[in-house]
């Protein structure tokens, strides 16, 4: 029979995740996590395996929380345009109001493992995949009535690309009105 978990793995996997975003994964120990959460180290392995095992599974979260911030941007407001602004306006306000400006905990993991961790590397190409899908989708059902040729998966990859810099610029301290004005020039291009 197995063993019921005598901590909170919420509080467990919330700290690790912080940990892991500010320090990285290779300057993030089990120790600095046991230190964090109180919960022993054998705990820990015993509930994940391995620091990468723990690792996986918040990267696995955090992924999805970024599609469902596509995924409600892509639902707000009349137009497509709207919804793009409100997809960039809440990229800029999430980096801008992050401690420390760390940036995105995918994009870390990205230039972290580049191609040393396919496991990696496929969970985050596959996440940017489904985000440009919800773009995608979004701009496809505005522009359906345009008889005008319109590659909304191009105009969808563009989108996250742009999101995506916002965030490494805000890695860089770009305050926060410039970041706006970034975003709001290149909206101003969708119209």
């Amino acid at each position: 029979m197995a063993r019921t978990r005598e901590f909170d793995d919420e509080m467990l996997r919330h700290a690790s995740r912080e940990l892991f975003w500010s320090n990285g994964f290779a300057n993030t120990s089990i120790g600095d996590i046991s230190a964090a959460t109180k919960v022993g180290n054998g705990s820990i392995y015993a509930a994940y395996g391995s620091k990468f095992d723990l690792f996986f599974t918040v990267l696995e979260s955090y992924c999805q929380t970024r599609i469902d911030i596509v995924s409600a941007a892509m639902s707000v407001g009349s137009t497509a345009e709207e919804s793009i602004r409100e997809f960039f306006d809440v990229i800029v306000s999430d980096c801008s109001n992050q401690l420390d400006r760390r940036g995105c905990l995918m994009l870390n993991s990205i230039a972290e493992f580049g191609g040393r961790d396919d496991r990696v590397i496929e969970l985050c190409r596959t996440t940017t995949d489904t985000m440009e899908r919800l773009v995608s989708e979004r701009l496809a059902d505005a522009h359906q009535t345009s008889p005008e040729a319109f590659d909304v998966e191009l105009q969808a990859a563009q989108i996250i690309l742009v999101s995506q810099g916002l965030i490494q610029m805000s890695k860089l301290q770009v305050p926060r009105e410039k970041l706006t004005a970034i975003a709001d020039a290149y909206c101003d291009g969708l119209a």
